[in-house]
């Protein structure tokens, strides 16, 4: 899926010069979760063998009930220890987040990869 979003402005020598920015959506890659009854995710796990990544209950808490884990590049580089063990599941790692790790520290990415 692709949107555009396009607008004028005017340059330091008072030209106008019209910006188009696109912003692709792909509307292939499935969400990951077991409780998903989207079309796409329906169809991608019933061609699939292998299960869900992420579980159709996560972990729940009394204080922040039912959550999946969103790390930051900071949070797996200080407290990768933290994150490999067995009792931490349900994480979702950002490619971004793997892009600044990979740049960051190579040890800590390969990590992370491995978890």
């Amino acid at each position: 899926m692709l949107r555009n979003k396009s607008f004028v402005k005017r340059t330091r020598k008072g030209n106008v010069v019209r910006t188009v920015k696109e912003h692709y959506l792909r509307d292939d890659i499935v969400c990951g979760l077991e409780s998903c009854q989207h079309a796409t995710c329906a169809q991608a796990r019933s061609d699939a063998a292998q299960a869900a990544p992420l579980s159709a209950t996560p972990r729940d808490s009394t204080t922040w009930g039912p959550h999946y884990l969103l790390p930051d590049t900071n949070a797996l580089v200080n407290q990768i220890d933290i994150f490999e063990r067995p009792i931490i599941n349900d994480v979702v790692v950002l490619s971004t987040v793997l892009d600044e790790l990979r740049a960051l520290s190579i040890a800590t990415y390969n990590r992370v990869r491995a978890i």
